[in-house]
């Protein structure tokens, strides 16, 4: 059964230390670890298609955003204070955060800047979730976007056709954002757009247009730039033979035609004795 989360509030400072995720029937010496006393839902295993997916979408993106700076958080908790200012945590599937090394083990909203974007891939236990509490939630904590990626299905296979999902804070309210005529939903966040092309994710520099490639299609694109190399050097080769036997055959009749201006010089010659004897 899906969890009910905590409202936030990030108008009050801290002031309870006791993380909300403390069983209540521990009353001292309580682990303060982040990872402690994980629910099942919590210690759901990573991996599968879903992993897959969030695999797919850090690597395709992965240089591109940390040439501005950014980084992915993945699966990784973030704390954030509830209405009662109890420290409560949740993990995003992806959160945006300035790029740094070493990554924080937790992201620590006490301590670290509200992340611009967080994305939650949907499953079949999480769907109702990702699309309806965790949008005030996530926005309510002052994220700026908030994207879901709806595509597996309830039997857990990639649906045939990915459905995208975007929430903006417009005037400080959540509020639902409509593709481009395209498709597309830009994410300046990110210097990206994104869309899906049936079960394919896809993104594109917002700048230049320019399609990220991941490692099939740079692979794909190398063995046709490969084969297209291939081809002119053969037909380069075959120009060069062409361009050989037309210097043999233009050599062959300048042969045939110096012998034969010989042939008649010599018969002139003859001629002109014949006749002056």
């Amino acid at each position: 059964m899906a969890q009910t989360l905590p409202t936030p509030d990030i108008t009050h400072p801290p002031t309870i230390d006791r993380p909300g995720w403390i069983p209540p029937h521990i009353t001292h010496d309580w682990d303060p670890s982040p990872y402690a006393y994980q629910t099942e839902e919590e210690l759901m295993a990573a991996g599968g298609l879903h992993g897959r997916i969030l695999t797919y979408i850090v690597e395709l993106v992965r240089h591109f955003i940390e040439a501005r700076g950014s980084t992915f958080l993945v699966d990784t908790f973030m704390l954030y204070r509830d209405a009662n200012h109890v420290k409560q945590r949740i993990a995003p599937d992806l959160l945006l955060m300035p790029l740094r090394f070493p990554p924080p083990s937790a992201y620590d909203l006490d301590e670290e800047p509200v992340p611009h974007l967080v994305i939650e891939v949907t499953s079949p236990d999480s769907r109702p979730q990702d699309l309806e509490d965790k949008v005030n939630l996530y926005l309510g904590l002052g994220i700026e976007a908030y994207l879901v990626i709806d595509a597996i299905t309830s039997n857990g296979n990639v649906r045939e056709q990915i459905d995208l999902y975007l929430w903006r804070l417009v005037h400080g309210q959540p509020q639902a954002i409509l593709p481009a005529s395209d498709g597309s939903f830009p994410l300046p966040e990110l210097g990206l757009d994104i869309w899906a092309e049936g079960q394919r994710i896809c993104f594109a520099d917002a700048a230049t247009g320019a399609l990220l490639r991941d490692m099939e299609q740079a692979e794909r694109e190398r063995d046709a730039a490969e084969r297209g190399r291939d081809v002119a050097e053969r037909e380069r080769d075959a120009a060069e033979r062409g361009r050989d036997v037309a210097e043999r055959e233009r050599d062959t009749e300048r042969q045939a035609r110096l012998a034969l201006e010989a042939r008649l010089q010599a018969l002139e010659a003859k001629l002109k004795e014949s006749t002056s004897d």
